[in-house]
C-alpha cells in the first residue's frame, strides 16, 4: 500500500493505492491518527487506486472516523472501487460514512 498526502483547494486529500490488509493497517492507522490529532478537517481519502480492503482496514476507518467525531471533524471517502464498496454497503457503512464520487465532489459538500 502507499499513501500521499497532499493539498486540493486548501484541503488534506490522503491518496491510496494498493492494499489494505493486515500487514499494511497498521502503517495507514498512524498516518490517518496523526492527521486526526492535528485535527485536520475535512480529510479526504481518496480510494480510486485501491484494489483490496479487510476488515482490519475498514476497522482502521471506523477509529478514524470516531476520531474526528469527537471534535466536530469530516472524514470524506472519494472514488471507492464498486468491489470495495459493496463491503460498505454489506456492513451498512455507507450509511455510516460520508461517500462521494470524487474529490472535487467532496470539497464542494
Amino acid at each position: 500500500m502507499k499513501i500521499e498526502i497532499s493539498d486540493h483547494k486548501g484541503k488534506k486529500v490522503m491518496a491510496l493505492s494498493g492494499e489494505i490488509d493486515m500487514h499494511e493497517s497498521p502503517y495507514l492507522r498512524k498516518e490517518l491518527m496523526a492527521l486526526v490529532g492535528k485535527k485536520t478537517t475535512p480529510l479526504v481519502v481518496d480510494f480510486q487506486a485501491v484494489s483490496y480492503i479487510d476488515s482490519s482496514g475498514i476497522a482502521t476507518f471506523v477509529e478514524g472516523l470516531k476520531g474526528m467525531m469527537a471534535f466536530g471533524g469530516k472524514l470524506q471517502l472519494v472514488s471507492i472501487p464498486a468491489g470495495i464498496m459493496e463491503i460498505f454497503s454489506f456492513s451498512k457503512l455507507d450509511k455510516v460514512f460520508e461517500i462521494h464520487g470524487s474529490v472535487d465532489d467532496a470539497l464542494n459538500s
